[in-house]
């Protein structure tokens, strides 16, 4: 919370969650439930990550036509956050999720931009932005660091959100070993 506070001054907050397309080849079974909203093939990969782009929560493996705030509900951070909400949001704490999701108790979502937000709430969704784009980074330094995760060409469809999710603890690794990762390209 400290790390994410004297960021942007926005208290209370342990992480930051959104959605993530991993490109695939086109399932055999069902492929038109794969084509998202960009109409191409993926997985879509949910994660959550603390202000030094460490990922705490790692979910995959739902199909590309899938919102993201489907996967939310289907997903154990979510199941955690209502369950055992106090143990999970200590402190009056909550994630930033960008306008997708619901807001929740343990969710803080922008305010809807109709083009009457007061200066407050302008300030709010610019502060809720700047620092929830922490998770944009952590998935572009993911994808950076595993290029694999640009096009998964696999035809077993139920193997890929393995991969996914130990290129993230991979990612996780490097992190803790400050191993330094410069995109050359």
């Amino acid at each position: 919370m400290e790390g994410f506070e004297e960021h942007k001054r926005i208290p209370a907050v342990i992480g930051a969650i959104d959605g993530s397309h991993i490109p695939v080849k086109a399932s055999r079974e069902c492929p038109e439930n794969y084509i998202n909203r960009k109409d191409f093939h993926s997985i879509v990969l949910q994660a959550c990550c603390d202000h030094e782009m460490f990922f705490t929560n790692s979910y995959c493996g739902w199909p590309g036509s899938v919102h993201d705030s489907r996967v939310l509900r289907n997903s154990d951070i979510f199941d955690s956050a209502s369950n055992r909400h106090d143990d999970f949001f200590p402190k009056i704490s909550h994630l930033l999720g960008d306008a997708t999701y619901p807001l929740k108790t343990g969710i803080m979502t922008p305010y809807k931009d109709t083009g009457h937000l007061t200066e407050q709430r302008k300030t709010y969704n610019y502060l809720h932005s700047s620092t929830r784009m922490v998770i944009e980074r952590a998935f572009a330094l993911l994808k950076g660091r595993f290029r694999r995760l640009k096009y998964v060409d696999i035809d077993k469809i139920d193997d890929i959100p393995k991969i996914v999710i130990v290129a993230c603890v991979l990612h996780n690794i490097s992190l803790c070993n400050e191993d330094s990762f410069l995109d050359h390209g």
